[in-house]
């Protein structure tokens, strides 16, 4: 078998690239509170909102209606539209998490900014 070292390196060099690329745009985090009253956070409380918090350290605040049968469409739907705008913004999904019960879930996207 013949090694051929212009081709290994150019594939080397090429890998490195892409990995230098993919992070020079940084990371979105999105928490989802969809409840039916306040969550206990420490001290205080929070009602069902959405957090943005973009790379640059900007934040957006998303109100959400408290979670209940009549209302769990309509904040599916505004947890939708928000992880589309982000994704015109040319943010790509990379990790979800979601931890609660039925009436107090909470749920962490982050999402990777593409050059």
């Amino acid at each position: 078998m013949k090694f051929h070292k212009p081709l290994f390196l150019t594939l080397i060099l090429s890998a490195f690239l892409f990995a230098a690329k993919a992070q020079v745009g940084g990371y979105a985090t999105v928490r989802v509170f969809d409840c039916n009253k306040s969550v206990g956070m420490g001290t205080g409380y929070i009602s069902a909102k959405i957090y943005i918090v973009f790379e640059d350290g900007k934040t957006e605040e998303i109100p959400l209606l408290g979670y209940s049968e009549k209302n769990e469409l309509e904040n599916l739907i505004t947890v939708n539209q928000t992880i589309n705008k982000l994704k015109t913004k040319g943010y790509f999904l990379i990790a979800q998490y979601t931890t609660g019960e039925q009436g107090n879930l909470i749920s962490d996207y982050t999402f990777l900014k593409q050059q």
